[in-house]
């Protein structure tokens, strides 16, 4: 885990209604000239990378973009990432609100009142499909995602499209840039004009959480 990142979007964007551009929109990294092995030994030191920090806190800047807007929505926060107990989403601003997402699934936390995420097959795909890429498991992303990758020196990229024809319809492509063992950008893209950019600042620490830590932003 690492410098990873603000991801409810992924949960927002698979239950807004659907933009008049076509959902399978991508770009010239989808194509099979890219697609990835999940044993391709070119990517293991970018997994090892990322699976070596256990605990990351890094700031975030999260744009959405919506069909109805011309300008994107921008939120920000600090990101916590535990290799034990998953992501942490702590917007400051425009409100104050914590967004957890683990194996057991997606929670709001506001107001010291924790509200558990309805039940929606799209977001849970969505977000075990977050926690995988977390721990940069590509053997199990490629159950539900075909995968596509390239990289330039320690510069990568990947990008996720899923295989059921629904899910691409409702969740598009999610696409995730880096260098080396951080993740610096990520984009949930549903059409041109639906869509989540998320950039993520260099990690401002690597040290263990604390028990205080845990109990705030984590459960």
């Amino acid at each position: 885990m690492r410098s990873w990142l603000p991801f409810l979007s992924l949960a927002l964007l698979s239950t807004l209604p659907l933009a008049a551009a076509p959902a399978e929109d991508t770009d010239a990294l989808v194509t099979p000239a890219h697609q990835l092995n999940v044993d391709d030994p070119a990517w293991k030191d970018v997994a090892s990378g990322l699976q070596a920090e256990k605990s990351v806190t890094a700031t975030f800047t999260e744009n959405r973009w919506f069909p109805f807007r011309k300008i994107p929505t921008v939120l920000r926060g600090e990101s916590r990432v535990s290799a034990e107990h998953g992501l942490s989403l702590h917007y400051t601003d425009p409100k104050e609100q914590i967004v957890i997402i683990d194996d057991k699934g997606m929670l709001t936390r506001a107001n010291s009142r924790d509200t558990p995420a309805p039940d929606d097959p799209r977001a849970g795909a969505a977000n075990s499909a977050l926690l995988h890429a977390l721990r940069f498991d590509l053997a199990a992303l490629s159950k539900t995602f075909d995968l596509y990758g390239t990289r330039t020196g320690a510069a990568w990229q990947l990008a996720m499209l899923p295989k059921d024809d629904s899910l691409r319809r409702t969740l598009g492509r999610i696409s995730i840039e880096g260098e080396g063992p951080t993740v610096r950008r990520i984009e949930l893209r549903r059409s041109p004009v639906q869509r989540v950019e998320i950039l993520i600042a260099p990690p401002q620490s690597t040290a263990p959480f604390s028990a205080e830590e845990l109990r705030r932003f984590f459960r």
